[in-house]
């Protein structure tokens, strides 16, 4: 019985051995599939590298786990991911024009509302303006604002700001604003805003702005009426700017087109290389028309598809649809079946937009680094911002000032076969299953064995 003792603690060290085995893994470069030499110039402890697009088509992992750095000498380099963002812009003042109006009573229009008194407003250019007031009293000067002649894109306005000359003494009064498309229909963007200019002394106090969150185009809210109260006179008014909102940086965006293949002439199907964490899908039919479609989606080949929308594409007078949003779901294929149509010739184009990334790397060893990508075993490497360079120093040493490290030759690693390599953690999950397997089995034999032996020693006492 010794040698079965024997063979099942060979057993279980091997289980213990492959193991700890396991947990001494250091990575190489031929650990990934490709990868691409990355240029430096000057001395820098930290560089940064705009990720080439090839690395988000061809990474084993749609969240870039598998990517990585390694210097001259063949070791890993700390990194961190950082998401590019749009560079934020100090919103602008934009000069409106200005058109002051004369007020007076009028005779309520036949489409007027009910109640209240009726007042007409009056340009010099001939302009009118109708209003509806239940306190006629309490409406002092007023003036028409619009975008100026030369501006076409629509303005996301925050407030205005208003100029008027400095009065001869200290004041306060109110004023209120309102939008309309037309000129016919106003509605209020802001009812008696506060506003002031007190002086004493050397000292100055004013508040000039009125809030007005809404958006004017040459196509929506064009008009502008600005009411000041009566009851405070306010100063000469000069000039109103518009300012526009603040925008918070967004991230930037990388476009990865899809290869489409026509199933037949009512059905076809686009597909990424890999699955993609998609933002946006953006579909360009190739010449003018429109094209009633349902389109579906998958996460993967052999994943269910699932509806995403019923939807009208067109191209008319450069105008198209507008692209489809995602929140990051990743995406490998768009089914696209047209409803009561054919598919056009030509096949429409497809492209999926998702975050972009620059690499921030720590210069440890010797360059030239390489910069590497697609491994199914690999596990997520990259450390947080802080961690590569502390808050303190990135005041002095902020990330979009950091040296530039430029993507140059491709060099091929460790080959195709690296996409689907099982990681560690499987390769160990899958030694214990055989090792547990080994273990049944052998148990088995053993049982049987010692069954077959007390069959022939029984067999052996009765025929003696």
């Amino acid at each position: 019985m010794k040698w079965i003792n024997a063979a099942l603690c060979g057993v279980l060290l091997a289980a213990s051995g492959a193991a700890l085995s396991s947990e001494s893994v250091q990575e190489s470069p031929t650990d990934y599939a490709s990868g691409v030499v990355l240029e430096t110039s000057g001395t820098s402890p930290w560089y940064r590298v705009s990720l080439p697009q090839t690395v988000y088509k061809s990474t084993a992992w749609p969240d870039l786990r598998d990517v990585r750095v390694f210097n001259h000498q063949g070791d890993t380099v700390p990194f961190a991911l950082v998401a590019q963002k749009t560079r934020s812009v100090t919103p602008e003042a934009i000069a409106l024009r200005l058109f002051p109006l004369d007020m007076s009573l009028a005779p309520p229009r036949d489409d007027a509302r009910t109640g209240g008194e009726s007042l007409v407003f009056r340009a010099k250019s001939g302009v009118e303006i109708h209003l509806q007031s239940d306190d006629v009293s309490a409406i002092g000067q007023s003036f028409l604002l619009t975008l100026p002649e030369t501006m076409t894109d629509s303005l996301s306005l925050a407030k205005l700001r208003l100029n008027w000359e400095t009065p001869a003494q200290s004041w306060q009064g109110k004023a209120s604003v309102y939008v309309s498309r037309d000129l016919r229909n106003w509605r209020p963007v802001q009812e008696d805003a506060p506003l002031l200019d007190l002086t004493r002394d050397n000292d100055r106090l004013k508040m000039d702005t009125i809030s007005a969150s809404l958006t004017l185009s040459a196509q929506g809210n064009r008009y502008l009426l600005v009411i000041f109260d009566a009851k405070s006179p306010a100063p000469a008014l000069r000039s109103v700017s518009a300012i526009a909102e603040a925008n918070e940086p967004e991230s930037e965006q990388i476009v990865i087109m899809a290869q489409g293949e026509r199933l037949s002439d009512e059905e076809a199907i686009w597909r990424w290389t890999r699955p993609q964490p998609l933002t946006s899908l953006r579909i360009d039919l190739a010449s003018e028309g429109v094209l009633p479609v349902e389109l579906a989606w998958r996460s993967d080949e052999n994943e269910p598809w699932q509806p995403l929308t019923k939807t009208v594409l067109y191209r008319l007078e450069g105008k198209r649809a507008e692209d489809i949003l995602f929140s990051g779901q990743r995406i490998q294929a768009i089914r696209m079946k047209t409803v009561s149509a054919r598919l056009p010739q030509a096949l429409p184009a497809l492209s999926g937009a998702r975050d972009s990334y620059q690499l921030v790397f720590n210069a440890q060893g010797k360059g030239p680094y390489v910069l590497a990508w697609g491994n199914r075993a690999a596990e997520q490497a990259d450390v947080g911002l802080d961690l590569l360079i502390p808050a303190s120093l990135r005041t002095t040493q902020p990330i979009n000032e950091l040296p530039w490290a430029v993507p140059g030759d491709n060099v091929t690693l460790g080959g195709d076969a690296r996409l689907t390599a099982t990681s560690v953690g499987e390769q160990q999950s899958q030694w214990q299953t055989l090792l547990v397997w080994g273990a049944l089995i052998l148990g088995v034999a053993v049982l049987a064995f010692m069954a077959w032996r007390i069959w022939r020693e029984v067999k052996k006492e009765r025929a003696d």
